[in-house]
């Protein structure tokens, strides 16, 4: 039996998952969580048994299910894992219902043991549960007992590396109760149920773990609310050492709409806002991120705060899946990248929400280029250009992993690409023309992407924006929250989304906050775009995007300092140079050329088909 304990925890220690998780805080990591909202952070554990019944002594040999020491719930074992590759096997009579809890104190003990454990059924054989690393290096496994009868808890080290005189443990054993604690008053598990709470109060309740009531254990909390009010809601569970990680959410007064999301805001505590414009009766709800673990007390803080000049907003379109890229056509229809869906949708000014071009894998960030085309970046790799009729193509192949792309006013392309942390260019036909390296700007970066007033690309890192002049890159503000798509107006002014903070920051071109919030209300906004009408002109109003509700917001008009970049402007040509130069003779540069080809057939150089793609182009500008 040695041996096949020892061959489980190879198997398991070996398991290379660290390998192939995105770096946390990076912009792959973001993505990464924002495609399942019920994806968090582990738990962190409190000691399942604060005062033993008793100490038990390990006994060698106890390396084997038949040699295995006794232990009974509410004591506590102690041990030393040596030498390397040692296991230790515990037995434990259990009942049927019970949610059995084992715990692992090393690491808090200054052992130099990183412990895993396994919960092995009645049989001695099938494997139940599996923990390492659940409270840092200590671990945990709580566990639904299926039926009466005698378990096995085998402990080891990761690796087998860590066996030594010093790999002290002790070993908790208990069940998980939750108590009910708080001013909650249970059932408080559906809207008609809601325990009421006034505004400029604190609540404090319990959350049980899905294991422990299997259908969830989620509590609403009943908030009247006047139109023109801006909720704060915080709930605080961590950060007063309690054990837990939990989520917040907001839902209108029919108790199944959800306004509003938010998870680990402050690490793994939650906040959020939004600004009431229906007066009644709301819902805030809290639960356990992952739904399993032991049960945690948490307060949930109820405020308001002053909304921004850009408040109140307005929805424009809802059910859009997982939004991530924004882009606004020359027709004034606004265009969204659905990371869940594989589509990039289009909002008519109307607000009708149609598909306007699938066949994209996890589509990110979008952007017209030169052409008028769009160019969609993916995660599965590569950028992709849709015609107006939603043809989606392959188009710039050669990044290892490109993240954000934008398109300058003189129609190059630019892509930040996070397989070598750089900023790439290309012309506006998709030729590669140069790659600025980007690592030295710190943190995630390079990030979301957008072409400033003077045509130089501006990226985020993370909390900081960095602009890339004469091949070096500058930093031009830093913030506390995590920056995402940003854009400019006219004047320079960058309107930045902040999708932790749950609001949007307005800097002026020096990086000088201007309005924080500048709003408040798209729940965790993503990227924003200016409108445009329906020649193409941009206007002064903004639209944002939040992933977490699925919807497209806009900011209110009257806040809206300048009307947005135009971005890429077309070159004016003179007819008659044109035509002369397809008949050999000069007058027109490499990018005039490049623009043609870009605006007619894209075969590499200028002939016929451009010139009377570039007639048209003329007849529907009247020049």
């Amino acid at each position: 039996m040695r041996i096949a304990i020892l061959a489980v925890f190879a198997l398991i220690g070996a398991t290379p998952v660290l390998a192939q998780t995105p770096r946390a805080g990076s912009w792959q990591d973001a993505v990464r969580r924002l495609g399942d909202a019920h994806v968090g952070h582990p738990i962190r554990s409190g000691r399942v048994v604060a005062s033993p019944t008793a100490i038990i002594a390990e006994s060698e040999p106890n390396d084997s299910i038949r040699t295995a020491d006794s232990i009974a719930l509410g004591d506590q074992a102690v041990g030393v894992l040596n030498p390397a590759r040692d296991v230790d096997v515990w037995f434990v009579d259990l009942t049927e219902g019970q949610l059995f809890s084992v715990d692992v104190d090393a690491q808090v003990l200054g052992s130099p043991l990183d412990a895993q454990l396994v919960l092995f059924a009645p049989d001695g054989r099938t494997v139940l549960a599996f923990n390492d690393d659940f409270n840092d290096l200590d671990s945990r496994i709580s566990f639904r007992v299926p039926a009466s009868g005698r378990y096995f808890v085998a402990i080891g080290s990761f690796g087998g590396n860590t066996g030594s005189p010093l790999a002290r443990y002790a070993l908790n054993f208990g069940t998980v109760t939750c108590s009910g604690l708080g001013t909650e008053r249970e059932p408080n598990d559906s809207p008609a149920t809601a325990t009421r709470i006034a505004i400029g109060d604190s609540g404090t309740g319990e959350i049980c773990p899905v294991v422990e009531r299997p259908t969830g254990d989620v509590d609403y909390w009943a908030i009247t609310a006047q139109a023109g009010t801006t909720l704060d809601l915080a709930v605080d569970a961590a950060s007063f050492g309690f054990v837990g990680d939990p989520i917040l959410a907001l839902y209108a007064p029919d108790g199944t709409t959800r306004l509003a999301f938010n998870n680990d805001f402050i690490g793994s505590d939650s906040r959020l806002q939004f600004s009431i414009t229906t007066t009644g009766t709301y819902y805030a709800t809290v639960a356990n991120v992952l739904g399993f673990g032991d049960p945690f007390r948490y307060t949930l803080h109820v405020g308001t705060i002053v909304p921004g000049p850009g408040d109140p907003i307005t929805v424009r379109a809802e059910n859009l899946g997982i939004p991530l890229g924004l882009a606004v056509g020359n027709t004034g229809d606004v265009f969204v990248s659905d990371v869940s869906g594989g589509r990039v949708l289009r909002i008519s000014a109307e607000n009708r929400v149609t598909t306007f071009a699938t066949g994209i894998p996890s589509p990110v960030s979008v952007a017209f280029d030169a052409s008028g085309q769009l160019l969609v970046t993916s995660l599965a790799g590569g950028v992709y250009r849709v015609t107006p009729q939603g043809q989606a193509t392959r188009f710039i192949t050669d990044g290892i992993f490109p993240f954000w792309v934008a398109v300058a006013p003189d129609g190059r392309i630019w892509i930040t690409d996070l397989g070598n942390r750089s900023v790439r260019r290309y012309s506006a036909t998709g030729q590669f023309e140069t790659s600025f390296d980007a690592i030295g700007i710190g943190q995630s970066g390079p990030g979301p992407l957008a072409i400033g007033p003077s045509g130089e690309p501006y990226v985020s890192n993370g909390t900081e924006i960095w602009r890339l002049r004469n091949g070096r890159f500058e930093r031009v503000l830093a913030g506390q929250s995590l920056i995402w798509a940003f854009a400019f107006d006219v004047a320079g002014n960058i309107y930045a989304p902040l999708p932790t903070a749950g609001t949007l920051k307005l800097f002026d071109s020096t990086g000088v906050v201007l309005a924080d919030p500048f709003a408040v209300g798209p729940d965790a906004p993503q990227a924003v775009a200016f409108g445009r009408d329906a020649t193409g002109a941009t206007l002064a109003r903004v639209f944002a995007i939040d992933p977490q509700v699925g919807r497209l917001f806009e900011i209110k008009p009257a806040a809206v300092r300048q009307r947005g970049l135009p971005g890429y402007v077309a070159p004016s040509l003179a007819l008659d140079v044109v035509v002369a130069a397809l008949l050999g003779a000069g007058g027109l540069s490499l990018a005039d050329r490049q623009y043609l080809d870009a605006v007619g057939n894209h075969n590499g150089h200028y002939d016929v088909g451009d010139l009377r793609a570039y007639l048209r182009v003329l007849q529907g500008s009247n020049r």
